[in-house]
This record gives C-alpha cells, sequence and structure tokens, in this order.
C-alpha cells in the first residue's frame, strides 16, 4: 500500500486543501502514477501529502463521486479499476445528454464566445501538455455552454471527468507526434465549424462522430488490460 514517490506534497500551496488534494490524487490517477486497481491507505496519503487526514477523507470523497476512486474502508481506498463496461456507460450518458445540448447550442453563439472556442481549439494543440489538456476540456464544455443549464453542468462534468482516466490513457498528450496533434485538431476544427451553423442534426451527428472514433480506440485499447490478471 506504499505510494511513495508517486504524490507530490502539497503542505506549502496557498489554496484549499482539499482542492489541493483533490487536484493532486486526480492527477496521480489521470497520469497512471497511482495505477488502476492500486490500494493505499488515507495515512500514506496524509504523509506524502503533507496535510491532516480530514482534507484527504472529503478529497477521496469528490474522487469517487467522479468514479476514479474506490473507498474500501475507514481507512482505505483504492484507485477505480479500468472497465469497458464503465466506459460504454460514461460514453452511453455523455450521448443521452451531451449531443442535444451541442446540437441546441448550434448557430446560438455570441461573437465574444465564438472566438472563445476559437482560442480554445488554438490552445488544444499547445506544446505544454497540461494548456493542451485543459483546452481540450474546456473546447467540450464550450461545445454545449449556450443550452447547458447547472443541473447539464454538474452531472456533464462528472462524465467528463470519469472519462478523462480512459482519455488520457489513449490520448496521452505528453507523447504525441506532430502528426497526431494536428489529426485531433482537425477533428476538433470540424466540431467548431459545425457549431457555427444553426443545424442542431448535424452539430449532434459531429459530436457522435467524435465521441463514437474516442470510444472505440479506447476500447480497443483498455480491452487487452481489463483481461490480462
Amino acid at each position: 500500500m506504499a505510494i511513495e514517490g508517486q504524490l507530490r506534497s502539497v503542505a506549502s500551496a496557498n489554496s484549499s486543501a482539499v482542492d489541493l488534494v483533490t487536484a493532486e490524487i486526480r492527477r496521480a490517477v489521470l497520469t497512471g502514477s497511482l495505477e488502476a486497481g492500486k490500494q493505499f491507505s488515507i495515512r500514506d496519503l496524509a504523509a506524502q501529502l503533507g496535510v491532516s487526514h480530514i482534507p484527504i477523507r472529503e478529497a477521496l470523497r469528490r474522487l469517487e463521486s467522479q468514479g476514479l476512486i474506490v473507498m474500501r474502508q475507514a481507512r482505505a481506498a483504492s484507485v477505480a479499476p479500468l472497465s469497458t463496461d464503465d466506459l460504454a456507460a460514461i460514453y452511453r450518458l455523455r450521448y443521452v445528454i451531451e449531443l442535444p445540448l451541442a446540437g441546441s447550442s448550434a448557430g446560438a453563439r455570441s461573437d465574444a464566445e465564438i472566438a472563445e472556442l476559437d482560442a480554445l481549439l488554438e490552445r488544444s494543440r499547445d506544446l505544454d501538455p497540461d494548456i493542451a489538456w485543459q483546452a481540450h476540456y474546456d473546447f467540450h464544455e464550450a461545445l454545449v455552454r449556450p443550452a447547458a443549464n447547472a443541473w447539464d453542468d454538474r452531472v456533464l462534468h462528472t462524465l467528463w471527468m470519469a472519462a478523462e482516466r480512459y482519455t488520457h490513457l489513449v490520448f496521452d498528450p505528453t507523447r504525441i507526434t506532430e502528426e497526431e496533434r494536428a489529426r485531433r485538431y482537425e477533428t476538433h476544427r470540424l466540431l467548431r465549424d459545425a457549431a457555427l451553423v444553426a443545424d442542431p442534426a448535424a452539430m449532434s451527428q459531429a459530436l457522435r462522430d467524435h465521441l463514437n472514433a474516442n470510444e472505440t480506440r479506447i476500447r480497443e485499447h483498455i480491452a487487452p488490460l481489463e483481461a490480462a490478471p
């Protein structure tokens, strides 16, 4: 259950302890520093992150609600395993919720919102993987924002965070060729173009095709990992 070297101390950071702990554990899960199925104790986490048990427990509860962590008992937890069934459930809900919202948002953007969409598209191919990854996340949020309400946002953010560990595994932004960077940019440029036209059906279909292609690639990648002992 030792996790030495996999997490960085957040004791000296100037922000909410719970937010910092959540972000650091989430980073470790997404990057694979904390592997799927990895078990650890709250005491070990507290020692390595340099905080008390209280923010650790709250952070783990947050991450459990996002599907990243499984609470085993009062003092232990583990990283949620990779699962094709889990992946299918996440994407099934994304199709149900995200597609109609993207369709309703098509052609309904102000000049400022269009400029933001363009800026996010450009940042999504930034050489800094952290900037590129955040821009990609924000780009998908911007696609549905004109039609989304507060509950849509809550549900979609949960789904996006749950999906992110799978997409990060396959579309790792730290290991990307220029050819792959260009391919990813082009697939999102097509979504940007569809978002500017008042054609809900076309926008929904473009996003469906995009998500389906991603889901297929991820499934092909994790199926052997799931089958491995």
